[in-house]
């Protein structure tokens, strides 16, 4: 008896670790980023690459270098997330498409000089290739 008890407790273990993995994907992704709050800087792009960004259906957030950001909607198409913050702190809004795996993230600052816009390209990575 004790043998079956031992044995549905690591089953049961099991399956919340698989849930907990497939309700989270990193995509590795590459793109530019460019200045928008400055004139004339908008033509001027910096390349992104091997930028890693983690979505978490569990944890409802999407996470990239090291900021933290909550998904405000989600869709078949399209996750969505968003995140005001203030003190100098930039708000940080952006979208990703399922379907192509796009991205684009938008940094908003209190000195709109510094308001930058980025475009990535993304491909999910793991087990989970067929995301979206």
């Amino acid at each position: 008896m004790r043998l079956v008890c031992v044995f549905l407790l690591l089953a049961s273990m099991q399956s919340v670790d698989a849930q907990q993995q497939s309700s989270k994907i990193t995509l590795r992704c590459t793109g530019t980023s460019r200045f928008v709050g400055k004139p004339g800087a908008e033509l001027e792009f910096t390349p992104l690459s091997n930028l890693s960004i983690i979505v978490s259906d569990l944890n409802q957030t999407v996470s990239f270098q090291d900021k933290i950001v909550p998904i405000t909607k989600i869709t078949p198409l399209l996750v969505g997330f968003s995140s005001q913050h203030a003190s100098g702190r930039p708000t940080i809004s952006g979208r990703i498409d399922r379907l192509t795996k796009s991205v684009e993230i938008d940094w908003t600052y209190e000195n709109v000089d510094e308001n930058t816009h980025w475009e990535l390209e993304c491909r999910p990575e793991g087990p989970f290739r067929d995301w979206g």
